[in-house]
C-alpha cells in the first residue's frame, strides 16, 4: 500500500449482494490481510476463499486498497462509538482518559484480526497521509481531552495540544506493536490499559 496511490471507489451496480454474502466476503478480507503483508495477499485468492469473481469484489468493494478499508470500516466506526463514549463519560479529564485507554486496548484485544492489520500491516506513513482512514476520531478524542485539562490546569501546558496527541498515539501503536508480536500471551485488557495509564500519565502531567 503506497502513499500515492489512489482509492477506488466501488462501481455502481445494481446487482446486490446480500448481507450475508457482502459479511462473509469481508471477513475473509480481514482474515488474509491479518495474516499477510499488504503486497502478499491477493484479489484472486480472496475471490476464491469468498466464492465470488474478482468483477464482484472490485463492483462492490473497489480495487485492492479500496476493499481492504472498506472491510474494517464497520470495525473502526464501532472503535470510534467507544472511544467518543468514554470522552464523554461523567468524571475527570484524567479518569475518562484512562476510560479512553481501557476502551481502545478492549476493542483491539477483541479483535486481534483487526489489530494486526492496523498496527503490523498499513504502513506508518498512511496513517500521516490518509489520517481519516483509522486514526481521524481517535486523534480528535485525546486532542479534546488534552484541551479541557490545559484549560483547568491539570494538564501540561508547556507543549501544543497537537503534539501531545500525536506523542500519545505513538506510545500507544508502539505498545500495541509490541503485544502482537511478542512471543507471550497477552495480558488482560485492564492490565494492559492500566499500563499504558502509567506510561503515557507522566507526559500528560503539569
Amino acid at each position: 500500500m503506497t502513499t500515492s496511490s489512489k482509492i477506488i471507489s466501488p462501481a455502481s451496480d445494481k446487482r446486490q449482494l446480500s448481507d450475508n454474502k457482502r459479511e462473509l466476503i469481508r471477513q475473509v478480507i480481514i482474515d488474509h490481510f491479518s495474516d499477510a503483508l499488504f503486497q502478499d495477499v491477493g484479489i484472486r485468492e480472496i475471490c476464491a476463499a469468498a466464492g465470488v469473481t474478482p468483477k464482484t469484489i472490485y463492483k462492490h468493494f473497489g480495487n485492492k486498497e479500496a476493499l481492504l478499508i472498506k472491510a474494517i470500516e464497520p470495525d473502526m466506526q464501532q472503535l470510534n462509538e467507544a472511544l467518543k463514549a468514554a470522552e464523554n463519560a461523567p468524571g475527570s479529564v484524567q479518569a475518562r482518559f484512562a476510560a479512553v485507554g481501557q476502551a481502545f486496548i478492549s476493542f483491539y484485544f477483541s479483535h486481534i484480526a483487526v489489530a494486526r492489520i492496523i498496527f503490523l500491516n498499513i504502513p506508518s506513513a498512511y496513517f500521516v497521509s490518509h489520517p481519516a482512514f483509522i486514526q481521524r476520531t481517535q486523534l480528535d478524542v485525546i486532542h479534546d481531552l488534552i484541551c479541557e485539562g490545559q484549560k483547568e490546569g491539570t494538564i501540561r501546558q508547556d507543549v501544543d495540544a497537537s503534539e501531545l496527541g500525536e506523542a500519545l498515539a505513538g506510545i500507544t501503536m508502539r505498545t500495541m506493536y509490541r503485544y502482537l508480536t511478542s512471543t507471550d500471551p497477552l495480558p488482560s485488557a485492564e492490565d494492559a490499559a492500566d499500563r499504558l495509564s502509567q506510561i503515557t500519565g507522566p507526559l500528560l502531567t503539569a
